[in-house]
């Protein structure tokens, strides 16, 4: 093996250089077509997650007055990954966002979610509303019955713990689809 590059320390200060196989260069693990020991496969999809998004994200902030808002914020993120993953957007009583987290990662086509994965977020948070966003890496941002059961779960999940289901956006390449602004989604009043 040559001369470690800067690169190649960098990723031996996260990940545990006595953990990394011999052959593999560490900067070799940023590249998505190199398998990742099964014991250090976390870290590094979690490394890799941070290098595709160059340390730009910046926290969803100031009050949500539209989908628009939350599109805007979750394209840059969403829209290049190849696989579908769910966040949850967790709102203050101005709806301000008070936490955004990744709930689930899955294929190029779904993403496995159960509503209390999307509500624990909202209650473990003490928040009184909620919007989830999810990106459709087909480039097609229009839902699917999953989609559109997994909002309709949701809302009733939500409307027992007395959380306010905001909105679900779907987001695609450019584009974006919400289910309030579409009429799929009738918020109760707070």
């Amino acid at each position: 093996m040559s001369e470690p590059t800067r690169i190649d320390e960098l990723v031996s200060l996260i990940l545990p250089r006595s953990r990394l196989p011999k052959h593999i260069r560490p900067s070799l693990l940023l590249d998505g077509d190199v398998e990742p020991p099964s014991m250090l496969a976390e870290r590094v999809e979690a490394l890799r997650e941070l290098v595709r998004r160059g340390g730009r994200d910046q926290p969803l902030t100031g009050r949500i007055v539209s989908s628009r808002d939350v599109a805007k914020h979750f394209m840059p993120r969403l829209s290049p990954d190849t696989l579908e993953s769910l966040w949850v957007v967790g709102l203050d009583a101005k709806n301000r966002a008070r936490v955004e987290r990744q709930v689930a990662r899955g294929g190029p086509a779904s993403c496995l979610v159960a509503p209390g994965d999307i509500l624990r977020v909202l209650v473990l948070n003490a928040c009184p509303a909620g919007i989830i966003v999810h990106n459709h890496p087909s480039g097609d941002p229009n839902p699917s019955p999953e989609d559109i059961a997994l909002t309709t779960r949701c809302v009733a999940g939500a409307e027992l713990l007395g959380i306010t289901f905001l909105d679900h956006i779907i987001v695609a390449g450019e584009q974006y689809f919400s289910f309030l602004d579409a009429g799929l989604l009738q918020p109760k009043q707070r």
